[in-house]
């Protein structure tokens, strides 16, 4: 009898081992989901935060030109807005100044599909059927240095283009004591706004500087080489023998022409000035080839275009006197299709070390 007790209470104690580790083991498992749980929802958290707001647009930038100082500076610009707004932008241009092959690899973008298209054209009426296409499909269109263009649904310049013509124009003036002879010089002659802007220079020095005098060939393009440029002036100084000045309006332009002026021995005698980046006129300014040149902040053009698009992908009316977001665009004024900011600088031996491009 007492073995059969003992057996009977071997086994009670077998299962209730059993049972409290069958116990422990589903609880421990419960406190595992749990924790599993709580990491899922803290990434959930965490995606979620590191997500923009909204809807999330697909978004291309074509540039004019890719490996250029110029153009790989405003890339810059698109990889900052990107990082800090948490949405991917495609930037891809062609690799030369080519507008057929710049608008083939918009072609291929609108044919990808896209939210957002923006670009600068290196010829606006090639472009206009690739945007016409774009627009028809829903794309929100950005442009710059393209105020003419039709099938986009704004452009974005840093300023009037009849202010920036007629800044270059006082500028050179001041170096040339207001009197002499010039040309204007320009990147291309399909650039709408580089054209736009030697108009309003050759205006504002008929209004304002009658001792100057602009030369018969009136207009010259360098296809946005500063070699071109060198030759171009050395060819005209050796044309018109009383040249004077070379009023640039793209950013190739004066590097070129200083090049050439230096080169001659005509410093303090024959001057020139362009937009220009600050690193590739450094030496030119401080030499005293160049006196100035003029600029704008092209990455925050950049970001000022992807942030307007934003705004009109987020349904918001576009108005003269809106903030789109950065210094020189707090107030922009619109018209028509344009919206204009205030960003025109002169870069000077005062401020040329001041920007890092």
């Amino acid at each position: 009898m007492k073995k059969i007790l003992s057996l009977i209470l071997t086994c009670i104690l077998v299962f209730s081992l059993v049972a409290c580790s069958k116990d422990e083991k589903k609880e421990e498992t419960t406190k595992t989901d749990a924790k599993d749980e709580a990491v899922v929802e803290s990434d959930e958290e965490s995606s979620a935060e590191d997500k923009p707001a909204g809807d999330v647009p697909t978004i291309a930038f074509v540039p004019k030109v890719m490996g250029q100082a110029w153009w790989d500076y405003v890339q810059s610009g698109v990889e900052e807005w990107s990082s800090e707004k948490g949405i991917d932008v495609i930037y891809k241009g062609p690799t030369e100044v080519d507008a057929a092959a710049q608008v083939q690899i918009m072609t291929d973008i609108v044919n990808q599909g896209v939210d957002i298209l923006c670009f600068s054209p290196n010829d606006p009426s090639s472009c206009e059927a690739i945007c016409k296409e774009a627009r028809d499909k829903g794309i929100i269109v950005i442009a710059t240095e393209a105020s003419g263009m039709e099938n986009i649904d704004y452009d974005v310049e840093a300023f009037d283009e009849t202010g920036l013509g007629a800044f270059l124009m006082d500028q050179l003036a001041v170096q040339m004591e207001e009197e002499g002879e010039y040309i204007t010089m320009v990147g291309s002659m399909t650039m709408e706004s580089q054209n736009n802007w030697a108009d309003a220079a050759v205006v504002r020095q008929k209004e304002a500087y009658p001792d100057m005098v602009l030369v018969p060939d009136e207009r010259v393009a360098d296809d946005s080489d500063s070699e071109k440029a060198y030759e171009l002036t050395k060819e005209l100084r050796q044309k018109y023998p009383n040249l004077k000045g070379i009023l640039g309006t793209g950013s190739f332009d004066a590097p070129g022409a200083a090049r050439a002026i230096q080169e001659m021995g005509l410093t303090g005698e024959m001057f020139a000035i362009s937009v220009a980046m600050p690193s590739e006129v450094k030496d030119y300014l401080e030499e005293g080839v160049l006196g100035s040149v003029a600029l704008w902040d092209p990455a925050i053009t950049a970001k000022v275009m992807l942030n307007l698009a934003m705004e009109m992908h987020n349904g918001t009316e576009i108005t003269s006197g809106m903030d789109l977001g950065e210094k020189g665009y707090e107030a922009v004024s619109i018209d028509g299709k344009v919206v204009f900011g205030e960003g025109q600088i002169a870069i000077t031996t005062d401020n040329v070390d001041d920007f890092g491009f």
